[in-house]
């Protein structure tokens, strides 16, 4: 099954047995109803939750009218494992909810409960959130239900930088047509507005390690304007080559001027900066070995 990582704060948790958490998803307090549903991630994550739990945090899913209180119920659900009721209303949440984060955490949520179920991770791209589509792409990567078609239509056309870093890096470690894949990337490394985004398409090069994808990273990764993507570029050459980055043979020349950076407002939705995520919000639902 695959491993994801649960940051929840057991320090919050207001009772230490599941039938008392579970009845205080029902306290007409926001702040314990959030706590019990965050301390049942836990329990779910240790030792499961029985049908009595999972009712009433499908019922927090459906009913409550705090983001937090939804998110985390959707998030203990899927820690549960499968079950019917757990799934039916991650799928709601998914589908209806009005919150991005909840949407973002039900896309968590689904790929633990439904791991083969790809269609209904791929429907998610089409998420008007950008972080529903990233946890989406991620979704992708680690249940093996994405394609090479798949990450590289989110690479070359999402309009959330998150995304397309996500995109780079499963193209870099899942493609089945490399030279394909070491053609996207290297344009992309070569044209990506967005630092982050060009230091993941380095890395992804890096990983497929091909006689083009090294050309690439030398061309254009290690003449970047940004220190972080020539950084990146560096490790990724010494890996493809197989040695230690302070041995790489290369020259270096001197950057370019700077420009375009992380989060640079015409290439996240709507214009603006893109959104830090509240609490501890879907950024924290999946933990990649980097």
């Amino acid at each position: 099954m695959t491993e994801y990582a649960n940051r929840s704060a057991r320090a919050h948790a207001p009772a230490d047995d599941e039938a008392d958490l579970r009845s205080l998803l029902a306290s007409p307090r926001e702040p314990e109803r959030r706590d019990a549903a965050l301390a049942l991630v836990d329990r779910a994550d240790e030792a499961g939750i029985d049908e009595a739990t999972i009712g009433a945090l499908a019922e927090r899913v459906r009913t409550d009218d705090s983001t937090d209180v939804r998110q985390f119920a959707v998030e203990a659900l899927g820690a549960g494992g499968p079950a019917q009721r757990a799934e039916r209303a991650i799928r709601a949440a998914l589908d209806r909810d009005g919150d991005e984060w909840v949407r973002a955490e039900a896309v968590v949520a689904l790929s633990r409960v439904a791991p083969d179920d790809g269609a209904s991770l791929r429907a998610a791209l089409d998420d008007d959130s950008g972080f529903v589509r990233r946890n989406a792409v991620i979704a992708l990567g680690k249940t093996g239900a994405g394609t090479d078609e798949t990450f590289a239509d989110r690479l070359k056309n999402d309009p959330h930088p998150a995304v397309r870093e996500y995109a780079a890096q499963f193209l870099g470690r899942t493609a089945d047509d490399v030279p394909e894949a070491v053609r996207l990337l290297a344009a992309i490394l070569a044209r990506e507005p967005e630092a982050f985004v060009r230091a993941k398409a380095a890395d992804a090069l890096g990983e497929l390690g091909t006689d083009r994808a090294e050309q690439a990273i030398e061309t254009h990764g290690l003449t970047d304007r940004s220190d972080d993507v020539r950084r990146a570029a560096e490790t990724a050459l010494a890996a493809a080559r197989g040695v230690d980055p302070d041995h790489l043979d290369v020259d270096v020349e001197e950057p370019s001027p700077p420009g375009g950076g992380p989060q640079s407002p015409r290439e996240t939705p709507k214009g603006g900066p893109s959104p830090e995520p509240k609490g501890p919000g879907p950024s924290r639902e999946f933990e990649f070995d980097r």
